[in-house]
């Protein structure tokens, strides 16, 4: 008997889809990874809005140069990028900013505040963005020189040269006139390092470094409307430089923009609603379970049955804690999760019956043929939420988005994860 249970255990532990579903099961863990601060629970769980209190805004971008051609997808994303500059600049970090479209081909931008009200989000959205020049003067002291106004345009570039990436600026004559007027009166050629220029957006330092030897030369005997701030060389360069470029850009978008909606939730809503959905979470899989029992009356199938629909739970919301996808758990995404269990379950009833119908003495090729003949059912009804679902995610402002997300990564995690290893660990069950 020994041996026997040996055995079973063996061909389960030792399978590859088993082995997939602990790892993701690590995985999440670590992702998660729960902890205690102050006495309180904590998580890298991020919930949105709904959860946490907060305000959205959707601005429609409107092309005002006289021209009928549509924000090309390039545009909106620089457009996103100068936003998501100034937020950053305003010491607004992890704002979620979504580019979308409607079905006439519209741009807009999707933005949400978390714990800011409706008036303190469109306070920030109304804040124009203030680029300014200094130049280190003594120590920590530093001495103005310009603002953005006086400068007639700017871009990432590379110097031909020297292969270095940096910002090309040009100034406008007044600008150039007071650059050459305040650097040459410090020693920017024999000490450029205690003399550094310095970029500031909203009286937030974001880039220094010192001026290139030639154009102090330069900056001494006369104006220079044409300068060049280096970043670096290869890719982090580069990267850097289109940074500093969309922040001296921000606060003004290249496009116009008009308020197409706008939404809040108090903090103390918000946690009723988190209180509200865990229930509901809590409730719909006890309900699985009540099914799971009624059904089949045999805790060797309804435990694994029940514990499969949790790991499914745990690794989905283990993705969720990423740190490569910015999602953020909200209501339609806890409807979401309801609705992946719900389907989850359904999925696990059909494999079961399948490999349940191939008799008391079972052999593996019949087993493998009603596995097979489950998983094809399953494959297709996945296959059809999924696009079902990618449309609605494209095309859906903010919360329609966030369900079509969590739908289909639900599912995929269940295809692809769980049901495999639960089709396994069912077979052994069955012919144990």
């Amino acid at each position: 008997m020994a041996e026997k249970e040996s055995g079973f255990w063996t061909r389960i532990l030792t399978d590859y889809r088993v082995i997939a579903l602990i790892i993701f099961l690590l995985l999440s863990a670590i992702l998660i990874w729960p902890g205690y601060s102050n006495g309180q629970p904590t998580s890298h769980l991020k919930f949105g809005l709904d959860f946490e209190g907060g305000s959205w805004v959707r601005l429609k971008l409107i092309n005002q140069t006289g021209s009928n051609q549509s924000i090309t997808d390039g545009q909106m994303e620089q457009t996103k990028n100068i936003m998501n500059a100034k937020l950053n600049a305003l010491g607004l970090s992890d704002i979620p900013i979504k580019t979308q479209r409607d079905s006439s081909n519209n741009a807009y931008m999707y933005i949400q505040f978390a714990g800011k009200n409706i008036s303190e989000a469109m306070q920030v959205l109304g804040t124009q963005g203030q680029f300014e020049m200094r130049i280190q003067s003594n120590g920590n002291e530093s001495e103005h020189i310009l603002y953005g106004n006086d400068v007639a345009g700017q871009s990432a570039a590379q110097d031909p040269n020297n292969q270095v990436w940096g910002v090309s600026i040009r100034l406008t004559s007044a600008g150039a006139e007071k650059f050459h007027e305040v650097a040459s009166k410090y020693p920017i050629v024999n000490d450029p390092n205690n003399h550094e220029i310095i970029f500031l957006l909203d009286g937030v330092e974001f880039h220094r470094a010192p001026l290139d030897r030639d154009l102090a030369s330069k900056l001494m005997t006369s104006p220079q409307s044409q300068g060049f701030a280096m970043t670096g060389t290869g890719d982090a360069g580069y990267q850097k430089a289109k940074l500093i470029s969309a922040q001296m850009s921000a606060g003004a978008l290249p496009f116009g923009v008009d308020m197409a909606g706008s939404g809040q939730v108090s903090a103390l809503q918000g946690s009723q609603f988190k209180t509200v959905a865990i229930i509901a979470l809590v409730l719909a899989q006890l309900a699985v379970g009540g099914l799971m029992y009624f059904r089949y009356k045999e805790p060797r199938i309804i435990i694994p049955m029940f514990l499969t629909s949790l790991f499914e739970l745990f690794i989905l919301l283990g993705f969720a804690c990423n740190p490569f996808v910015p999602w953020e758990i909200d209501m339609p995404s806890m409807a979401a999760i309801a609705a992946v269990i719900g389907t989850g379950i359904d999925q696990l009833i059909i494999i079961t019956d399948e490999v349940m119908t191939t008799g008391r003495t079972p052999t593996t090729k019949r087993i493998l043929q009603r596995m097979t003949q489950a998983f094809k059912i399953i494959f297709a009804s996945a296959a059809t939420v999924i696009v079902a679902m990618i449309p609605l995610y494209f095309l859906g402002f903010g919360t329609l988005s966030g369900f079509a997300l969590t739908t289909i990564i639900g599912v995929l995690i269940g295809i692809l994860i769980t049901r495999p290893a639960y089709g396994k660990i069912i077979s052994e069950i069955i012919n144990k």
